[in-house]
């Protein structure tokens, strides 16, 4: 939920909504979450996933948190045997999140494809939410 909500939140505005994918990755699974917002100044890009770290420092809480969304998301990933991606994709960012063999079943394409279109829905409903609020 964190990487959809930051792709929302910094997504906000651009031309294109943000994007979730969801892929068979051998016996595993790639979730790839991309916004199409400003992105990260590239010296600020290796620190994201750091606890605490925020590129804007500036930011108060109540519209940034306080740096720890990315970094437990890392960490999550890599406590299920994982990996956790960052990279500016010009426009945007794009996170890739990789899990192995612990999905089991659902790591076959059509199960994996199902469950993106249902993200992909969830998405698109709240992004609505969010440009009502």
């Amino acid at each position: 939920r964190n990487l959809l909500d930051n792709a929302l939140r910094h997504g906000a505005g651009a031309a294109q909504a943000p994007g979730l994918h969801l892929q068979a990755d051998g016996a595993g699974i790639r979730i790839v979450v991309r916004d199409y917002g400003p992105g990260v100044p590239e010296a600020q890009l290796p620190h994201l996933a750091e606890p605490f770290f925020r590129p804007d420092s500036a930011r108060s809480r109540t519209q940034g948190g306080v740096g720890l969304g990315l970094y437990l998301c890392k960490l999550v990933a890599q406590a299920h045997g994982g990996t956790f991606a960052l990279r500016n994709a010009g426009p945007g960012l794009e996170i890739t999140v990789r899990l192995g063999e612990l999905l089991g079943a659902a790591t076959d394409t059509s199960k994996a494809q199902g469950h993106g279109g249902a993200t992909a829905r969830l998405l698109a409903e709240r992004k609505q939410d969010t440009a009502r609020e």
